[in-house]
């Protein structure tokens, strides 16, 4: 589920604008473009649409994430398409906390390093529910760390339609 008023705000901040800047810019006035921003309203679609045109974003919708789970002896939580996380997301400082790292002394992990967002996905997706693993699993950086994680063999059975089907064929074996 898409947090609105987190979207906005991020919107409005990336392009500069202020609420005010932005209500002259849409047609919405500040004091409602606020109550939006701190989650107190919601909007109708057509306003949410021209406060992001507005500010600058692109909309793009998209099928939604269902989730399933394989029947092993351990479930793992299976979605039904790759999605992509914002770079400030997928790119952040990220806090596993006691349910994904139950074992020895927890640490922070720099998903900007690619050693440390190896080992976040490979707890994120062993350990995680849904919500964990969508909150910091990016698709094509899961593409391009796939072959190098170290997973269970039918949560890796599981996800790998899901990889390859997002990866382009080999085209450098013809090169040589």
């Amino acid at each position: 589920m898409v947090d609105f008023a987190e979207m906005l705000r991020v919107a409005r901040a990336a392009s500069g604008l202020t609420q005010a800047a932005l209500g002259e810019r849409s047609g919405i006035a500040r004091p409602n473009i606020a109550a939006y921003e701190h989650g107190r309203r919601e909007p109708l679609f057509d306003t949410a649409m021209r406060m992001l045109e507005a500010a600058g974003a692109e909309v793009e919708i998209g099928p939604a994430v269902t989730w399933t789970w394989t029947e092993d002896r351990r479930p793992y939580a299976v979605p039904s398409r790759l999605w992509r996380l914002a770079p400030s997301v997928c790119l952040r400082r990220f806090d596993p906390g006691p349910h994904l790292w139950w074992s020895g002394p927890r640490r922070d992990l720099d998903l900007a390093h690619r050693r440390d967002r190896l080992r976040a996905y490979e707890i994120v997706l062993r350990e995680g529910s849904p919500h964990d693993i969508e909150d910091i699993v990016d698709g094509v950086l899961l593409c391009e760390a796939w072959s190098d994680l170290t997973l269970p063999r039918s949560l890796r059975s599981a996800w790998a339609p899901l990889v390859e089907a997002e990866r382009p064929p080999d085209t450098w074996a013809d090169a040589s």
